[in-house]
C-alpha cells in the first residue's frame, strides 16, 4: 500500500495518534479506582448512598456493574483526552480531573477516619 504525500510529510496516522499517559493521567486513573473502591465500601456498609443517578442504578443492578461502569466512563474520557493531549484544554482537563479525584479521595479518607473512630468497636 502506497503512502499518500500527506502521510509521508507528516508521518503516518498511527504515529500521530500515539498514546502517551502523563503522570497526571496515571494519577487520575488510580484516584478514580480508589474513589470507586471507597464508594463501594461505604455503600456496602450502608453508611452512604450514591448520589449520581446513573451510578446508583448501576450499583442497584450489581456492585460489579457499578465498578465496571465507573472505571469505563472515566477511562474512556481519559483515553479521548490523551489522544488529543496536544490541545491545551485536554492537558488542563486531565490535570483538573486528577485534582478533583485527589480531593474526593481525601474526603473518603476523612470519612473513613470518622467511621473508624465512631464505630461501636472502634477506639
Amino acid at each position: 500500500m502506497a503512502a499518500t504525500a500527506n502521510e509521508v510529510q507528516s508521518g503516518s496516522w498511527a504515529q500521530q495518534a500515539s498514546f502517551y499517559m502523563s503522570p497526571a493521567s496515571v494519577a487520575l486513573l488510580m484516584l478514580n479506582l480508589l474513589d470507586g473502591l471507597f464508594t463501594l465500601l461505604f455503600l456496602q456498609l450502608g453508611v452512604a448512598e450514591e448520589l449520581n443517578p446513573v451510578m446508583r442504578v448501576a450499583y442497584e443492578q450489581s456492585p460489579l456493574l457499578f465498578m465496571f461502569s465507573k472505571l469505563l466512563i472515566v477511562n474512556a474520557g481519559l483515553c479521548l483526552l490523551c489522544l488529543h493531549r496536544r490541545l491545551k484544554a485536554s492537558r488542563f482537563a486531565i490535570r483538573a480531573g486528577a485534582i478533583v479525584y485527589a480531593i474526593i479521595v481525601v474526603y473518603h479518607l476523612a470519612f473513613l477516619t470518622h467511621l473508624v473512630s465512631h464505630w461501636p468497636f472502634g477506639a
